[in-house]
């Protein structure tokens, strides 16, 4: 079993690899099998981050939602490693985090369990559920106060058949893992 930081580093070093046509290939197959989930399709309200250049690009996920009426909220950090989630509009302020993320910074704070269905990033994804995250712990304090479908959209580059990492007691498991 390998450190949290050796695996994060593998599976970044994967992704920079990953040719682009592969990448956006793999990238549609994940959209479509999204979308046909019952979970997609009742949500109301869509959570999922505005991407940054490693991640599976957002931007589908949120046209699609708001082109089907969804609400989509995206996550704001906050001190103490806590974040919220605003709803994304076309007036929402964004601001670019020193994390080189965008972030909203103005509109209502939804309340946790206000959210249907959470695109959950992360770098490595098994097929129970569990998750690597980037190392910040954000999600994994936010995530037990939700009751939405958790679901993660996992790249070939970061799926695995069993953790790799050591898997903690506070990790949150997802409700699925979507693989291309």
């Amino acid at each position: 079993m390998d450190d949290k930081a050796t695996v994060r580093l593998q599976t970044i070093q994967a992704l920079q690899q990953l040719a682009p046509a592969d990448r956006q290939a793999a990238a549609q197959r994940l959209y479509h099998a999204l979308f046909a989930t019952p979970q997609w399709q009742a949500a109301q309200t869509v959570a999922t981050t505005l991407s940054g250049p490693l991640e599976l690009p957002t931007q589908p996920i949120i046209d699609r939602a708001q082109a089907e009426g969804k609400v989509v909220a995206v996550p704001q950090t906050l001190p103490k490693r806590q974040m919220a989630f605003r709803p994304l509009t076309a007036k929402t302020t964004l601001i670019t985090t020193k994390f080189g993320l965008q972030e909203p910074q103005d509109g209502v704070i939804l309340a946790p369990h206000a959210l249907d269905l959470i695109v959950v990033p992360g770098l490595r994804f098994a097929p129970n559920g569990e998750r690597l995250g980037f190392g910040g712990g954000y999600y994994d304090r936010y995530l037990p106060r939700t009751t939405g479908y958790k679901v993660a959209l996992a790249l070939p580059a970061q799926q695995v058949g069993q953790p790799t990492w050591p898997v903690e007691s506070f990790d949150v498991l997802l409700d699925a893992v979507i693989k291309a």
